[in-house]
């Protein structure tokens, strides 16, 4: 063959395959005629020295590149072009065969380890320490003394802090003073036995510790916390190996169980106003109004730099329910910048060290007994996001008397929907719009002819007016009677009052109405449970304005209209409105009466809540008036989830209707107020008819209510 005629690359192999190239075209590629032959040229050294060198600057090079690379080295573009494909095919090959030789150097260590467990289940050991292997599925017995091993090595860690303590206070011998005549031990309050700087020493102490286990529960995920189908779950093992900072926090008793619950969300306000709202008591509490039935601020500890403080506070914590006693704990407030636009607000018991504090002989147990609950770390981690809103996680971690709550509630307890994390986060989140909701200057617009015209002072007027309305409830409604000079009554009292026994044994309280001698306002409230029967079905029962005449006495048994209404937060049902039925009662003397009413529902409660207001009071409010002097007898329902099935995330933002595609259930809490004119404490037959009229009043609602939803079951608490 003459050295001139067209050759083809040494390196083309016959059975590679370029098709695969983003470069191949079949036109370039024509092969040579058969009848050339087999001989081919091989490139010198220089040339593959410059190919490779321009392989590594680019594989991929276009027809100039390999027109110009070809005239430097003295090659054809179509010969730069076959090397370079048969240069790329040889690295992907090697790739191959290095990703091959992985492979089986993968698989050769697993069928290793598959042997390995597969010996170690015959034998019954554990693959990892090679002890006995234990049962995925733990006896029942078993996992009690799993739990039981937790909480005992809990509180041996909890008495070694306490000694440690005990023993850095004690002076050495050399140290102490003479001797004296002993005396009788008395139990001192905290600060009797210690001085100020060393009580607020030990107390800011405390705090900084707790502070490290809240950032350490606000911010850590797995293992710590473990995925759940309802949310996460603390990891008490976890949490045992990671909480090694020294925290006592007092001996856990034998009744107590604990709880442990994250949330994280969005709210809108300003990491500034967020701050001084939970710093300040009334604020606090106004803010969580449906969850904070009273707080006292006892004083602060002390401040640091960057506005962080430190303060003593009392609470009782409500659920709004007649049967439920309220949650009372005291503790630190401790409120830091963490890192620059973030910041911590921690609340802990100061139960388990007011002892060490104040005397030897007090025990925090029974201070824990005492006060039926005992806060762990606990509170809401601050993200500012920039652009009016915050990032929040809730963290919940307390232990409470499970032996003083009724079984019925004990599951809504243990889910967390009573005190936990997710009821205060949504809680915080509806205040915020609806605060929002108060402060603009937008006006309602109804879509009807009905709807009456309104300013922004009317609009701010109702919107204050129901809040003032929402306070009441929440006091008639939850834990202890607290009304001055009030009577606690029971109905039905006997079988001769005409009550079923499938209703529900009701709370009569009366008490004097403000401003007034002789008249009493009768209060009375229930609550049942409704077994798979979802909260958010009976809540759109309640704000049905056609069905409202079917339960509502002020509904005259019509539907009602609307006269103007204000959404008050995202979801579906959030709102205040002033309605009035559709049927007036008989009568020129009776005045028209319209019902101030304001809903509101996320996953931990849903509320109705109305007053009757007379329309000449209602009137000067929404045209701007002052509010002050309008009387208020709320009554309404309150729709808790009962702590069974998933119903843990917020109700959906659309009216679509409920089904009942899970076991959730409801707890039902119904209110009803009335005024006794002219009537006393003394008056025993002018009440007890009152009791039966209120009492068969609200039984004639829960039946419509049990009708409406189909609720197959009514369980009275």
């Amino acid at each position: 063959m003459e050295e001139g005629q067209q050759q083809v690359n040494a390196y083309t192999d016959k059975d590679t395959d370029y098709t695969d190239d983003e470069d191949y075209n079949d036109d370039d590629y024509t092969l040579e005629p058969e009848t050339v032959s087999k001989r081919q040229k091989r490139h010198t050294p220089e040339q593959i020295r410059e190919l490779r060198a321009a392989y590594q600057q680019n594989n991929h090079p276009d027809e100039p590149t390999r027109c110009a690379l070809g005239a430097k080295i003295g090659l054809e573009g179509r010969q730069v072009q076959y090397w370079f494909q048969n240069q790329r095919s040889q690295m992907q090959a090697k790739a191959k065969v290095q990703k091959s030789k992985a492979a089986q150097r993968d698989n050769a260590a697993l069928m290793a380890e598959n042997t390995s467990l597969r010996k170690a289940i015959l034998t019954n050991s554990c693959f990892t320490c090679g002890g006995v292997m234990v049962p995925a599925e733990l006896p029942a017995e078993n996992r009690r003394l799993l739990m039981e091993n937790m909480r005992l090595r809990g509180e041996c860690i909890r008495a070694t802090t306490l000694l440690n303590q005990i023993l850095r206070s004690v002076p050495p011998a050399e140290q102490r003073p003479p001797a004296v005549v002993p005396r009788r031990p008395s139990v001192l309050s905290v600060g009797e036995g210690a001085s100020k700087a060393d009580r607020a020493a030990r107390l800011r102490r405390h705090a900084e510790a707790a502070m490290d286990q809240f950032l350490l529960l606000a911010t850590k995920g797995e293992p710590l916390w473990l995925p759940t189908p309802d949310g996460e779950e603390l990891s008490y093992l976890g949490y045992q190996k990671k909480a090694t900072l020294p925290v006592h926090h007092g001996f856990f008793p034998d009744r107590f169980v604990m709880e442990a619950t994250r949330e994280t969300g969005m709210v809108r306000a300003f990491v500034a106003d967020l701050i001084v709202m939970l710093t300040d008591a009334k604020r606090w509490s106004e803010m969580f109004p449906g969850i904070v039935a009273g707080v006292t601020a006892n004083g602060a500890i002390s401040g640091g730099v960057l506005g962080s403080r430190i303060q003593l506070m009392t609470a009782e914590l409500q659920v709004q329910s007649p049967r439920l006693l309220n949650r009372s704990i005291n503790f630190l407030r401790y409120n830091k910048r963490v890192v620059e636009g973030q910041w911590a607000v921690m609340d802990v018991s100061v139960d388990g060290i007011l002892g060490s504090i104040g005397s030897r002989t007090a025990d925090a147990a029974t201070v824990a007994n005492n006060t039926g609950c005992r806060l762990l770390p606990s509170g809401c981690l601050i993200e500012d996001m920039g652009n009016g809103y915050c990032k929040i996680t809730w963290v919940v971690h307390a232990e409470y008397d499970e032996t003083a709550v009724p079984t019925m509630f004990r599951p809504l307890l243990r889910s967390g929907k009573a005190f936990g994390a997710h009821r205060w986060l949504a809680s915080l989140q509806r205040q915020c719009e609806y605060l929002a909701v108060l402060h603009s200057i937008q006006v309602p617009r109804g879509d009807n002819d009905n709807t009456a015209a309104i300013s922004s002072m009317g609009k701010r007027g109702i919107l204050e007016l129901a809040q003032r309305m929402m306070t009441v409830f929440y006091s008639v409604v939850s834990g202890p009677v607290t009304q001055p000079s009030s009577n606690l009554y029971e109905w039905p009292a006997s079988a001769g009052t005409g009550a079923r026994r499938t209703d529900a044994a009701v709370r009569m309280v009366t008490w004097k109405k403000a401003g007034s001698v002789a008249d009493l306002v009768l209060s009375a409230s229930t609550t049942v449970w409704l077994p798979n029967t979802p909260p958010q079905l009976v809540f759109q029962y309640l704000c049905d304005g056609q069905r409202r005449g079917e339960w509502d006495v002020f509904a005259n048994g019509a539907a009602v209209t609307e006269l103007c209404s204000e959404a008050t937060g995202h979801l579906h049902g959030n709102a205040v409105s002033v309605q009035y039925s559709n049927v007036m009662t008989d009568g020129t003397d009776s005045k028209k009466v319209l019902i101030l009413q304001q809903a509101c529902t996320d996953a931990s409660c849903s509320m109705v809540v109305y007053a009757p207001v007379e329309e000449d009071f209602m009137g000067a409010v929404m045209n701007g008036g002052d509010h002050a002097s309008v009387f208020l007898m709320p009554s309404g329902f309150a729709v808790l989830p009962d702590g069974h099935g998933m119903a843990r995330h917020a109700p959906s933002s659309s009216s679509a209707p409920v089904g009942r595609n899970n076991t959730a259930g409801s707890l039902l809490t119904m209110a009803c107020q009335a005024l006794l004119p002219g009537s006393s404490p003394s008056d025993n037959h002018a009440a007890d008819g009152a009791f039966d009229d209120v009492g068969k009043l609200l039984c004639h609602a829960l039946k419509k209510i049990k009708a409406a939803v189909k609720a197959n079951i009514v369980i009275p608490a």
